[in-house]
């Protein structure tokens, strides 16, 4: 089966698309942007009707993201908090970073598995760049599973995918290292980028 795409928008542009090659560079967002301080993530309470894990994978994609497996422990110390809550009033730029397990803007379809906008951004009086808000939107149109349940070889782990989402709200863009968590595509059933490579370690630290 085609591997399927992440994609990061800026504004609406995007950003990266799927490239292959085992060269080790990770890559940061250009400008180089970070937050003044760990986000806290909303994740949405609705979960996804597909996932049957009890809770539409809310609390497992929650838990993922704020984990030491993804980007809180590559060695930066906390750079993510996460909380599920109501995405009711899921607004871009609004500084409020949201999980929307819809899309209600309507930008990802085909390949697009997750889209992240990372446009919102301001410069410091030092001449660096600061991240005051990045969304997420899931494409409802493909399967999706958690880890806790079995994958039934044609969805895709929503915990995987949202900490890849994850890394580009905190600064990174898209890596050629295909092990890495920021790599461009993934599979069905596939989980290794819920946890985060050696490649997206040096990043966050480059970063934070």
């Amino acid at each position: 089966m085609k591997n399927k795409r992440f994609i990061t928008l800026v504004t609406f542009s995007v950003l990266a698309f799927l490239v292959a090659s085992s060269v080790s560079a990770f890559v940061l967002l250009s400008p180089r942007r970070t937050w003044n301080s760990p986000p806290t993530i909303v994740v949405d309470n609705r979960g996804l009707s597909s996932v049957a894990d009890g809770d539409g994978g809310r609390r497992r994609t929650r838990n993922a993201i704020r984990s030491n497996a993804g980007w809180n422990g590559s060695g930066a110390g906390r750079v993510v908090w996460a909380r599920t809550g109501s995405v009711a009033n899921y607004r871009l730029g609004d500084g409020i970073p949201m999980l929307n397990f819809r899309d209600p803007i309507g930008v990802c379809s085909g390949s697009c598995l997750a889209a992240t906008f990372t446009g919102y951004f301001t410069r410091r009086s030092n001449g660096t760049y600061r991240i005051f808000d990045a969304d997420m939107v899931t494409n409802t149109a493909y399967n999706w599973a958690s880890r806790g349940e079995t994958c039934s070889g044609n969805e895709f782990y929503v915990e995987a995918v949202m900490v890849h989402e994850v890394g580009h709200l905190l600064g990174l863009a898209h890596t050629p290292v295909g092990n890495a968590t920021m790599f461009a595509s993934t599979g069905p059933c596939n989980d290794s980028p819920r946890t985060t490579a050696s490649d997206d370690e040096a990043a966050i630290r480059n970063l934070y």
